[in-house]
């Protein structure tokens, strides 16, 4: 006697437990805030890569970072921090802080935040150049988002 379509087939058969209405409600407005908050992100990224390579020619001024600071609820977080780690030997590097506006049809459009451009001027000889910095985004006091402490990132400059 085969008794595999009776087994698979009552594992079927058992009664599917109905929650209250206002439950599932509450799980698709969780899911739903989640799924709308990882799709609120900065310009390009939440954070820099811990590595990046970028070219610039000789006596080129190069962006090589630029990052807001505000929640995905539009409040902005202050200025990011910015430490110089090694300083490279064929140019200089230099923090900008800026005032960015977000870009229209993107959460928060039209609206003003606090952020910075990491800027890279290349020298007058072409080479490769290794600058290592940190970055760091605070945030609002009493916040449950905990602080993400300083990213430390190495960027590798090809002058041509």
């Amino acid at each position: 006697m085969d008794t595999t379509g009776r087994a698979l087939g009552a594992s079927y058969a058992r009664p599917m437990v109905h929650l209250p209405h206002w439950l599932w409600k509450a799980v698709w407005v969780t899911c739903a805030l989640g799924a709308s908050a990882a799709s609120a992100e900065p310009p390009d990224s939440t954070f820099p890569p811990p590595t990046q390579e970028v070219e610039a020619a000789v006596g080129q001024k190069i962006m090589i970072w630029e990052q807001t600071n505000h929640s995905v609820l539009c409040r902005d977080l202050g200025s990011p921090t910015f430490e110089l780690d090694s300083r490279p030997t064929l140019g200089e590097v230099a923090p900008e802080w800026i005032s960015y506006t977000v870009p229209k049809g993107q959460r928060c459009e039209d609206m003003k935040f606090s952020g910075m451009i990491v800027w890279y001027q290349a020298g007058g000889v072409p080479g490769t150049d290794v600058v290592t910095w940190r970055v760091g985004f605070p945030r609002e006091f009493g916040s449950h988002t905990p602080n993400t402490g300083d990213h430390l990132v190495t960027t590798r400059i090809v002058i041509r």
